[in-house]
């Protein structure tokens, strides 16, 4: 069963956040029955543990609703897709690089990364605090606080740069006159969170627990991070450090790439952290227990997933010709992980077969990371979500970002395992460092296609115009340097006359 700790809004988490903004009545009566709030509410340990449940939650919104839009439309790996038109004008702005500060995506990037810092901040200060709590579950919640504020912050910082920076409770009028911090210090406080939660959050997670932060999970973040920030000594020490320790932590590959997006395999032994989702969410919206990316990716007006498929997210023809082949024709491709990744012309699933071009899909490609078959979905309460969860980091992205880290001499075994599961042969001994890292990127590109990682990698590149080159080359060229962060939403900024706003918007 989905294990609902990670779906629902914890209704007394609310209450407590509601009454504790509230003032005083002119009466001042006292209440037969003591409201909650902020102060009186922690005093539990299924308190403490509802609010780290609910600092979870946000993450539900942001990858149903905002991170591919980035991660990849933005990229060279897809487009738009859908229904074309009017469809989608918000998701155009973004693929045609003509984004506004009234982008409704990255306001759902911004606002729902901000109230999981919120709630990140009332667990890190007041589940200390609590009276009688277990110290085991005390430590993990403590760490689960840490952990999600720099996964959040972490959203935040790549999108837009500079942002507000503040690590305690803080008034809704307090928030409104925040400045935003340099990046940097946003970078730095993301590190201290996560040196803090690897030595608190357990190793393992078992049951009902399945799916919550462990301490392989915030090493693998830091390193991501440090290789983001091009700090290779750090980034290889940190993935090595979870390389070394795979056992301890239960990772490992698994033999077929297509297991990473099984419905039994959730939290499986590739996972170091995934957002949870299940079915019987209802109708179709970003903030529901469902993940609708099975509709919203499925081939559009096709009877193969919930909806019929809207067909968005459409993977590129320079994407697709990535794979290795042994001719000319996409069917001649031999690397393993096209077939779980994308559709091509000729597929078949049971009597499905896909056709050679759809409506936003000329050349007949869809992504197929996160099928799940109508017949599998129709008992969702005749909803358009589905229960399968979302990676946002494996085991294999530890590997290649060892491997890229340590350089050629090093690393290169660990590409090559990466490949030998793909059913590819190893890179070739006589690279260069510049040809190396060309191929690891590559291999990160094919590895992680549609899990929304592209448009972070084209960024942090060494040559700071890697984005903009690549980009061009795939045809957008709309890209210019102001397009590396994301304007800071209007309404935040009507909100905040502090918010100053990036450069060219």
């Amino acid at each position: 069963m989905k294990k609902i700790f990670l779906k629902h809004f914890i209704l007394l988490f609310f209450i407590s956040v509601a009454f504790s903004q509230c003032k005083k009545s002119l009466l001042a009566i006292e209440p037969a029955i003591p409201i909650a709030t902020v102060d009186n509410y922690y005093s539990t340990e299924a308190a403490g543990v509802n609010a780290v449940n609910a600092t979870y939650s946000p993450l539900s919104a942001i990858y149903n609703g905002a991170a591919w839009h980035i991660g990849d439309i933005m990229s060279d790996d897809a487009d738009l897709g859908g229904g074309g038109g009017g469809d989608g004008l918000e998701t155009a702005e973004l693929d045609n690089f003509s984004v506004t500060s009234f982008n409704p995506i990255l306001n759902t990037m911004w606002a729902q990364s901000y109230f999981g810092i919120l709630r990140a901040n009332i667990v890190i200060e007041k589940v200390p605090l609590i009276p009688v709590m277990s110290e085991a579950v005390r430590k993990r919640s403590i760490g689960e606080g840490r952990f999600l504020r720099a996964l959040y912050y972490y959203h935040l910082v790549r999108v837009f740069g500079d942002v507000p920076l503040y690590t305690n409770i803080i008034t809704a009028e307090e928030a409104s006159v925040i400045a935003r911090s340099p990046k940097q210090k946003v970078y730095d406080q993301i590190i201290a969170d996560l040196k803090v939660a690897e030595t608190l959050l357990p190793n393992t997670t078992t049951g009902n627990d399945k799916g919550r932060a462990t301490a392989g999970a915030a090493k693998g973040l830091l390193a991501a991070v440090y290789l983001t920030l091009g700090d290779k000594t750090n980034a290889a020490s940190k993935a090595k450090e979870v390389i070394d320790n795979k056992t301890l932590y239960g990772y490992d590959l698994w033999n077929s790439y297509a297991d990473n997006f099984k419905l039994e395999n959730e939290n499986g032994k590739e996972s170091l952290f995934e957002v949870q989702y299940r079915s019987g969410g209802g109708q179709y919206t970003d903030y529901g227990a469902g993940q609708k990316l099975n509709t919203f990716f499925g081939p559009r007006a096709q009877n193969v997933v919930q909806s019929s498929g809207y067909g968005w997210n459409v993977p590129t023809k320079n994407f697709a010709d990535q794979y290795e082949k042994t001719g000319t024709g996409y069917n001649t491709i031999i690397d393993t992980r096209r077939q779980p990744s994308m559709w091509i012309p000729g597929d078949v699933f049971g009597s499905y077969t896909q056709p050679t071009q759809l409506v936003g899909s000329p050349l007949g490609f869809n992504v197929k990371k996160y099928f799940i078959p109508l017949a599998n979905t129709l008992g969702d309460n005749g909803g358009w979500t589905c229960a399968l969860n979302i990676p946002v980091m494996r085991y294999s992205e530890v590997l290649l970002i060892y491997a890229e880290a340590s350089g050629v001499a090093i690393g290169k075994p660990y590409v090559d395992l990466v490949r030998a599961r793909a059913g590819l042969a190893p890179l070739s001994n006589t690279l260069s460092a510049a040809q190396y890292l060309d191929a690891v990127y590559k291999e990160r590109r094919l590895e992680f296609g549609f899990e929304m990682h592209r448009w972070y990698d084209l960024l942090r590149h060494p040559d700071p115009n890697y984005f903009i080159s690549v980009m061009t080359a795939a045809g957008k060229t709309n890209i210019r340097a102001k397009h590396r962060y994301m304007p800071i939403p209007q309404g935040e900024r009507d909100k905040n006359p502090n918010l100053s706003q990036n450069e060219g918007y």
